[in-house]
């Protein structure tokens, strides 16, 4: 009789054997994106900003949103030896990129049958997978399901199937967010993770690569463009609050010669701005207005500025400096003051250039002064009234 581990060796020829089906799975991923890459750039762009994980905790492939990241989940021996093809498993890869640009992790809404709104969302992105590739032979597709009409939207498809409904195989939807942490909408900060993977992707390939994608991908595109670009001149608000900044920073260029030498490279001063972003998270704020909100965080950062979050309800929560990145969630959800998080940066001895706050204005009036200049970034709608110490912007108001 064997202990309760097993038998050692066996034990190593499976981890040998789980080593080199990975190991083959790994390679023929990277073979399917080179594919895409030469016909369907876009969609190879996609999926160079995901994070790839191989796995048997999932049966075929799938993708989900962990921390701060989306992933892309592949059963090893799914993509070996299932997916008999090279032209199977990059149709697979652009299925999984599909639901990812259509977001359909976070269309889930109130419905109740998973497994309907699974298949409801394979027949949308299947009919797009287009001519060179292969679905596999137990894809869900219109040929299953007669009488169904072509090109509606996963909502419309959940409301003909009905009853009629059976699982999807080749696409795993069990680790989506809907389903681990309830309904989410299209502009919750988990989504603006998308949107960024998405106009990265489209910048990358250029209006020419995915200017003669379908109508529905494209419109995809531009809403991603419209929501994750900041409304606010961050660039301008930056050098003011620079202005006055007594910190330094000396920097090599080759665009001018040294003043003192003539000689290059030359010495450039330059003037970071040490800037706090607050980001109100009580429970006025709406998922809606946390993604603009990390819309225009995401625009600071792009200005060049050192960085720092910080997440406040009636009390400081997390801080931290941002790295270009939103986190998948935010903690808080309840009252809201202001002066947490003044007494808070008052509490710094290395000094602040400026504070951005983030907020829809609703809150007691401020009675901690701020030791650096503010700037109030309200939400449509968001009220004035109550805020002090420094110049209000309102979101409504400037050009999206």
């Amino acid at each position: 009789m064997t202990g309760g581990t097993g038998d050692p060796g066996r034990l190593a020829g499976r981890a040998s054997r789980g080593r080199d089906v990975t190991g083959s799975a790994e390679v023929e991923l990277s073979r399917a994106v080179l594919a895409l890459l030469a016909r369907e750039p876009f969609f190879a762009h996609v999926l160079g900003g995901v994070e790839r994980v191989f796995t048997t905790a999932v049966p075929t492939a799938g993708v989900t949103v962990a921390v701060g990241r989306l992933v892309l989940l592949v059963n090893p021996d799914f993509l070996v030896k299932e997916l008999r093809t090279p032209a199977q498993r990059a149709a697979v890869l652009k299925h999984e990129v599909l639901h990812l640009v259509l977001r359909h992790l976070f269309r889930y809404g109130a419905r109740r049958d998973t497994k309907r709104w699974n298949v409801a969302t394979d027949l949308v992105v299947n009919q797009l997978i287009g001519r060179g590739w292969s679905l596999p032979d137990d894809a869900v597709t219109l040929a299953g399901y007669p009488g169904l009409p072509a090109h509606q939207t996963a909502e419309r498809y959940y409301e003909l199937l009905g009853d009629a409904a059976a699982p999807a195989r080749h696409s795993d939807h069990s680790r989506w967010p809907s389903r681990a942490h309830g309904p989410l909408c299209d502009d919750s900060v988990g989504d603006l993770l998308v949107d960024r993977l998405i106009t990265q992707a489209a910048t990358r390939t250029g209006p020419a690569g995915w200017g003669t994608l379908p109508g529905a991908l494209v419109q995809a595109i531009d809403g991603a463009f419209a929501r994750t670009e900041p409304r606010v001149d961050w660039r301008r608000v930056v050098r003011l609050f620079g202005a006055s900044s007594r910190r330094t920073r000396l920097r090599s260029t080759y665009r001018q010669p040294s003043a003192r030498y003539g000689t290059l490279p030359g010495v450039r001063v330059q003037r970071p701005a040490r800037l706090a972003v607050a980001v109100d998270t009580s429970g006025s704020i709406s998922k809606g207005d946390l993604g603009t909100f990390f819309a225009e965080v995401h625009g600071i950062w792009r200005s060049g500025s050192d960085l720092t979050v910080i997440e406040c309800d009636s009390a400081v929560g997390r801080h931290y400096p941002y790295r270009g990145s939103a986190p998948a969630d935010v903690g808080g959800r309840g009252g809201t003051a202001f002066d947490p998080v003044f007494t808070w940066l008052r509490a710094d001895r290395v000094g602040w250039d400026g504070c951005v706050y983030l907020t829809d204005g609703h809150g007691p009036v401020p009675r901690v002064g701020p030791p650096c200049p503010v700037l109030w970034v309200l939400t449509p709608g968001g009220s004035a009234d109550n805020v002090r110490f420094g110049r209000v912007v309102r979101l409504d108001k400037l050009g999206a």
